[in-house]
């Protein structure tokens, strides 16, 4: 019992001196960090949220997904920043779009609109462009359905009905959306950060 005892306290010392180590370093590499390289880092972060496009993310949640993925503590009063409202005003300023700013400490951010009308395979916050495009998909491809067409009062335009076989759809996008489109790889972050992996493009759909 005495070395059971022995074996178990000197494993919560060590684990306990990890993570402390563990602390140490992500403090020392979040203070080393270029800001230019964390800005890159956190824009490309945000655009794997398809709410980035929307209603936005909430800063805590992409500080704690960027800490989970490259393994640096984000200290913005270690960057020069006096709140994470400004920290995300000056790392994001080239895409950024202030959603709720009520909270500087928990902003949500999201992504400007042009951004988000432009392609970029594997981020889905961009997903505004990809929809766009299907719709061209659709409607230049497509199969009229035999529905008459509808007249779209606001717009004063007409809406016409067009179906299109899935299995037509992926070689399209990569003409119409982007060359590098990938099926295979797609997925995304959800509001929590959570990733979520779609295996079909039935499922992007």
């Amino acid at each position: 019992q005495v070395t059971w005892l022995h074996c178990c306290l000197e494993f919560c010392g060590a684990r306990t001196m990890h993570r402390q180590s563990h602390s140490a370093s992500m403090s020392v590499l979040a203070s080393s960090q270029p800001a230019a390289v964390v800005a890159q880092q956190l824009s490309d972060l945000l655009l794997a949220f398809p709410s980035a496009a929307a209603g936005g993310v909430q800063w805590s949640v992409l500080a704690k997904k960027y800490e989970e993925r490259y393994r640096v503590r984000l200290d913005v009063q270690a960057l020069g920043h006096s709140s994470a409202l400004a920290a995300a005003t000056t790392l994001l300023w080239e895409v950024l779009r202030i959603v709720d700013k009520q909270d500087t400490d928990n902003p949500v951010v999201g992504i400007a609109d042009a951004l988000a009308l432009a392609p970029r395979p594997g981020l889905l916050g961009c997903w505004p462009s990809l929809y766009q495009s299907l719709c061209q998909i659709v409607l230049e491809n497509g199969v009229p359905d035999g529905t008459p067409p509808v007249s779209a009062v606001s717009c004063g335009s007409t809406v016409r009905s067009c179906s299109l076989l899935l299995s037509q759809v992926r070689p399209l996008l990569e003409r119409y959306w982007h060359v590098n489109f990938d099926e295979s790889g797609l997925g995304f972050l959800n509001e929590v950060g959570t990733f979520v992996r779609l295996k079909k493009l039935k499922h992007l759909l």
